[in-house]
């Protein structure tokens, strides 16, 4: 994504009446709810000013840092004060700081573009002079954020006529503006045609038209009409489709909900590499941006911007209020527990999606307890098993578990999937040397380049469940397995599974099965001598049951037979069962119809494995 992170402590945020921002993990989407006053402009605001400074350093930081150590360095063979270098220490020094604020992986310039639709009547050009066309031209290019109305028809209609003039036979002026005319020319067309699915016309009188009459009385949906301002705001200010950050700041004015909804999703289709923010009172809005996105949802309340995370309820209080008024809600849509356990029973039909990790995250500290707990200050040999994007070592060198200004384990990845593998090394060559070395696609290519018996834990975070049943001796117990060969002997696997994973995925052909403790004590027959000699230890993080892990070593995982499996599934699917009908007997509620729609989908994923290897 362009923006990571979003960071800003309090001494910047309260000049501008907000708490300290603390957004990590952001995504294509960032949508932020909240009511008038909590401070969506507000940061929005802020994040714009941020990123002039952020693309500078991007683009000179080298440069500015060798200046900056050239002078201060000469500044401190000075004995007097203020040396003449004094005034521009201070210039490289904030522009630091103002570019610290954000943070993205590829450390590339960015450009924003803020926009905000006030007015949906367009002006008619073919009713203008020459003069006032050449005017909203020019007015377009240094228009604010919501004055696009007035001077859309106006500079599309100049465009045109510098296309038409510099492209006729007997054109005689300069090439360089004949050039530059054709290509302007063009770029427009090629954004109406991707974001609004339209061709540009000229008719025979001279006026620019859209499905065959001037734009003005086109006919034209109120959503073709944003559609067109937006084109011209991104044409005008020069912006880059596919690197930009769109910030969009109550789009829902003045518009039918599924009208905003249609805007959203064009520019996300026709965008890919864009970063789109959106603040908004639109619960429809923020419906569809969480079908896109399940952890792009932000709340803000008294100027605090927080994470809706796995906790959609806590948007809904931000724009709805008490209780009362959400129930009211729920009985009119029939949200929540239906539309929880039905949206849970569509993901459940998809591949899954990698949505947690990374700094602040209860997993991840989870692990580096576990791994302190059980190492101290010994740098363990540890193997991400299923590594996506780097996330445990990344999160765990941030949260600095273990002290240090060092990563504290040392790292290996092993993913079969091509798609992250890019973003996991980036974040490896941070703390390693020779990071490609670090990354593997498959069990050959470990062994490869690495030794036998050399590694004290093999660490897979919410990846068991994403297996198939039949393949878990394969990976695990065989001696021909992976986890056998790596593996020291007094090596560990650390299994860590979220209990009540919060979407729904088809990650194999019984869709997933996640076992917790009891289930899986009675996979690998673990009894009260080995718990007693630590060989299997399991750490429920919040006490709650909903994180668990597992530390298991690695003589206990040769015990998995066919029969301990198919028993382990079948203990699985009783547990599922008793949950299920605990909740039928508990009130109707947000979080128990996604708990519904958990439990339903294991129990209807074990019937099926188990009734074909039974």
């Amino acid at each position: 994504m362009l923006i990571n992170k979003f960071i800003v402590p309090k001494e910047v945020s309260s000049q501008h009446g907000l708490a300290p921002i603390l957004m990590s993990r952001l995504g294509r989407f960032v949508a932020i709810a909240g009511k008038n006053g909590a401070g969506k402009s507000r940061l929005l605001n802020l994040l714009q000013n941020c990123i002039p400074p952020y693309s500078e350093a991007a683009e000179y930081g080298a440069a500015w840092k060798h200046r900056l150590e050239e002078i201060t360095a000469a500044a401190e063979r000075q004995d007097v004060k203020p040396t003449p270098w004094d005034d521009e220490i201070a210039i490289h020094e904030q522009r630091f700081r103002d570019a610290s604020y954000i943070i993205g992986k590829e450390n590339q310039p960015i450009k924003s573009l803020r926009f905000v639709p006030r007015d949906l009547n367009l002006v008619n050009s073919f009713d203008q002079t020459n003069l006032q066309i050449e005017l909203a031209y020019t007015n377009a290019a240094n228009a604010d954020i919501d004055s696009f109305g007035q001077s859309t028809s106006g500079y599309i209609q100049h465009l045109q006529n510098l296309w038409w003039n510099t492209s006729h036979q007997n054109y005689e002026g300069p090439l360089a503006d004949k050039i530059k005319a054709l290509l302007d020319y063009e770029i427009l067309c090629e954004l109406t045609r991707r974001l609004l699915g339209a061709e540009i016309q000229r008719l025979s009188n001279g006026a620019t038209a859209i499905f065959g009459k001037p734009i003005a009385i086109a006919g034209l949906s109120d959503g073709q009409r944003v559609i067109l301002q937006l084109i011209t705001a991104i044409h005008a200010k020069r912006t880059n489709l596919d690197n930009t950050l769109f910030i969009l700041d109550e789009l829902e004015n003045h518009l039918h909900p599924s009208v905003s909804i249609e805007i959203l999703e064009r520019l996300a289709n026709t965008a890919p590499a864009a970063q789109i923010w959106v603040a908004t009172h639109s619960i429809p809005l923020l419906a569809y941006i969480a079908s896109r996105d399940p952890m792009a949802l932000w709340y803000m309340e008294s100027g605090a911007i927080r994470h809706a995370g796995r906790h959609p309820e806590k948007v809904l209080e931000s724009l709805l209020g008490d209780e009362e008024r959400i129930g009211q809600l729920n009985a009119f849509t029939g949200l929540p527990a239906q539309l929880a356990a039905i949206n849970y029973a569509v993901e459940s039909l998809v591949p899954p999606l990698i949505i947690s990790g990374g700094n602040g995250d209860p997993q991840i500290n989870q692990i580096g307890g576990v791994l302190l707990k059980k190492f101290g200050e010994f740098k363990p040999e540890i193997l991400d098993f299923g590594a996506g994007k780097g996330r445990l070592l990344e999160g765990i060198v941030e949260n600095r578990t273990f002290g240090n200004n060092e990563a504290p384990i040392s790292y290996w990845a092993l993913d079969s999937s091509e798609k992250d593998r890019a973003q996991c090394i980036a974040v490896m060559a941070e703390h390693f040397q020779n990071p490609y070395d670090r990354h593997f696609s498959n069990f050959k290519q470990f062994f490869e380049r690495h030794d036998e018996k050399s590694l004290d834990v093999i660490v897979m975070c919410n990846v068991l469940h994403e297996i198939a049943p039949g393949e878990w001796n394969s990976i695990l117990s065989s001696q021909t397995s992976l986890f056998q060969r790596a593996l020291k002997d007094d090596g560990y696997l650390l299994l860590v599974e979220d209990q009540r994973i919060p979407v729904g995925e088809k990650a194999h052909e019984f869709g997933f099965l996640i076992l917790d403790t009891a289930h899986l004590k009675t996979l690998f027959k673990v009894n009260q001598a080995d718990m007693g000699q630590q060989k299997f230890i399991a750490d429920d993080f919040r006490k709650d049951g909903r994180l668990k892990a597992h530390l298991i070593s690695k003589d206990i995982l040769t015990r998995m037979t066919v029969e301990t499996r198919n028993k382990a599934i079948k203990e699985l699917q009783q547990s599922c069962l008793e949950e299920i009908r605990r909740l039928r007997s508990e009130k109707p509620s947000y979080g128990n119809g996604q708990l519904h729609g958990f439990w339903t989908q294991q129990f209807a994923n074990a019937h099926m494995y188990l009734e074909q290897n039974q």
